[in-house]
């Protein structure tokens, strides 16, 4: 290998070493395509009801390839996006009521309470697990998003 090849090849690994954890970070993180939206707490708004999204714990999202809405409630996300969500379109996202991380909404566990105060008063909160979740509500039932969806369905009717 002459001088010239080892410095031009040092160079490239160099610049790959530099802009691979940028790249990696600029893809991978909220708002990314396919992964949680970014949200402007306390100036984004609602994308079914209209108010600004204020409080992480309640926030959710609907995302299909680049289109993205964003909810302040999580019933708001199941009424304004369940059919498309119940078709197979897009991905939805919910915080986790017990650490505020994103998860998927389809991997959740959710307690749906009238004594749970949300903003649009849907009563529902999302957990990482069922476990969680019945340890912070005692007694109240655990459900899937599939059954949630369908049942705000059933109410919209």
């Amino acid at each position: 290998m002459t001088r010239r090849r080892f410095l031009g090849a040092a160079v490239a690994g160099a610049i790959a070493a530099a802009v691979g954890p940028a790249v990696w970070a600029l893809t991978s993180r909220p708002g990314a395509d396919g992964g949680p939206p970014a949200i402007a707490y306390g100036s984004d708004r609602c994308d079914q009801c209209g108010m600004i999204i204020s409080e992480v714990r309640f926030a959710s999202a609907w995302r299909d390839g680049r289109t993205v809405r964003r909810y302040d409630d999580i019933g708001c996300l199941a009424k304004g996006a369940g059919e498309r969500l119940a078709a197979g379109r897009g991905s939805a996202f919910v915080h986790d009521s017990a650490h505020g991380d994103w998860i998927e909404a389809a991997q959740a566990a959710f307690v749906r309470s009238p004594q749970i105060r949300t903003p649009m008063d849907y009563g529902i909160v999302a957990f990482a697990d069922s476990l969680t979740a019945t340890t912070a509500y005692p007694g109240a039932q655990v459900t899937t998003w599939a059954h949630l969806l369908s049942g705000v369905s059933r109410e919209q009717s």
